[in-house]
């Protein structure tokens, strides 16, 4: 119990650390303001975009890539392989990553439901895995946001690929089964 001890005291002073870096350091700089930006756009993008009649099915990949995208980012900054210096929170850590609920939802959104069949999808994700890696990270490097520890833009490629299919198997299951209780009816 000492050690649980002497790591929850470590960890109140990084914590502490974060938030002090956050505020005094992050906050108003120009790469917070295009993280802003970036989230502020993308969503309007979407919104913009969207197919209102495929609301709740489109808002659904969105949230699920969000979601599987926030996971594998907080995994990577937890083994180290990268760490975002400048965050939209000055909260501890990277918890906020706008890139995961902005960008990343917003482009598998428009994917989804600009491509129904297999294919098309596979290529547009394919074509979307290599520009987010070796394009979209690149920048978001250049402007000092996302500094690479221990981790090659080639690794990000099929972790965006295998996103773009689970999510697109996982809506075809649930319209089947949506489909399936429909027909019962």
């Amino acid at each position: 119990m000492d050690k649980f001890r002497k790591m929850e005291n470590t960890y109140d002073h990084l914590r502490k650390l974060w938030f002090d870096y956050g505020t005094q350091e992050v906050v108003f700089t120009y790469q917070w303001w295009i993280e802003i930006f970036v989230f502020i756009f993308s969503l309007f993008l979407w919104w913009r975009f969207v197919d209102k009649t495929r609301l709740k099915e489109i808002s659904l990949v969105g949230l699920i890539t969000a979601g599987i995208a926030f996971i594998l980012d907080q995994i990577g900054t937890s083994l180290d392989f990268w760490i975002y210096p400048y965050t939209l929170t000055p909260l501890e850590r990277d918890e906020f990553a706008p890139a995961d609920l902005s960008i990343i939802p917003f482009i598998y959104s428009m994917i989804y439901q600009r491509y129904s069949t297999w294919k098309k999808y596979i290529i547009a994700t394919i074509i979307y895995a290599f520009f987010a890696s070796y394009i979209g990270e690149n920048i978001f490097q250049w402007l000092g946001i996302y500094k690479i520890k221990k981790w090659n833009h080639l690794y990000s490629v099929p972790l965006y690929i295998l996103i773009g299919i689970f999510v697109k198997a996982v809506l075809q299951k649930f319209n089947s089964i949506e489909s399936h209780f429909k027909n019962k009816e």
